[in-house]
């Protein structure tokens, strides 16, 4: 399984992690990306788990962020 981590609070609402992994990713009543299926909420960062067939779209929505905010692991 991918670790996925996502700074949600510093979203600037680009979408591009919604339009590249939108199983993962979905935009608020406020247009901000939230992160589906979160198994932890620490603070700031929101987790969840990902899977390894996933990994490119994952990586690649890591990549588009423009803010950086996404990071993807291997658990």
């Amino acid at each position: 399984m991918l670790e996925i981590r996502h700074k949600a609070i510093e979203c600037i609402g680009c979408a591009q992690c919604v339009e590249i992994a939108p199983n993962y990713w979905q935009l608020d009543d406020e247009g901000m990306a939230k992160l589906l299926d979160k198994t932890k909420d620490y603070g700031q960062f929101e987790f969840a788990m990902g899977f390894h067939d996933d990994e490119q779209s994952l990586k690649a929505a890591e990549d588009a962020c423009p803010v950086d905010i996404i990071k993807i692991s291997t658990s």
